[in-house]
């Protein structure tokens, strides 16, 4: 599997996941790759997006993403309609 981060300003880092993803091993991929990648120069009031998977939504994420003051949409199933 592969996890990877983009923007309006382009890519950020690409990384290939060889085991089954947990919740804490998302946090670890989001601490290792996507607060680097937060040099691609996003502007103020960017809003981080994923969907719905367990170890997305879990406590454990939402508290850290609270601490690391990123902004999550409150439903994110409704930001994914078309």
């Amino acid at each position: 599997m592969l996890w990877g981060c983009f923007s309006a300003k382009g890519p950020g880092r690409l990384i290939r996941v060889k085991e089954r993803m947990n919740g804490a091993m998302y946090r670890e991929i989001l601490s290792d790759n996507l607060l680097p990648s937060r040099a691609l120069k996003m502007k103020r009031g960017w809003v981080f997006q994923h969907d719905n998977d367990p170890k997305h939504t879990g406590r454990a994420t939402k508290e850290w993403l609270r601490k690391k003051h990123f902004k999550v949409p409150l439903d994110i199933s409704k930001t994914q309609r078309t």
